[in-house]
């Protein structure tokens, strides 16, 4: 699985509350309450919501996150993106018009 390309997790007006752990690249459009787990990269898109907890390789945020986020790599939040919570990362990029409102670890330590 982990080859696959890009996956909807959940699709524009879904809504889930739970546990998910996921090997590949997944997106979610909905709004997801609790925790994902992956290996991979997580995209947040614009109509998408997460509340909760993150623990990804690469998190692409162009929708809302308000959780405690842990990315390997790096959170990537795009011009329409929100991220509220706490959040560590090894590299952090934003784009102009990005709103954060979160504790962030940048780089380790």
């Amino acid at each position: 699985m982990a080859d696959l390309p890009l996956a909807a997790l959940l699709g524009r007006g879904a809504r889930y509350s739970g546990e998910m752990a996921f090997e590949g690249r997944v997106r979610v459009d909905g709004h997801f309450t609790g925790r994902i787990v992956t290996e991979d990269v997580l995209e947040i898109g614009e109509s998408g919501t997460v509340e909760g907890e993150i623990d990804a390789a690469t998190l692409v945020i162009a929708g809302s996150v308000k959780a405690t986020v842990h990315a390997r790599d790096r959170i990537v939040v795009q011009s329409t993106g929100q991220l509220a919570g706490k959040a560590d990362c090894s590299t952090l990029e934003v784009a102009p018009g990005a709103r954060i409102h979160a504790e962030l670890r940048v780089g380790g330590g």
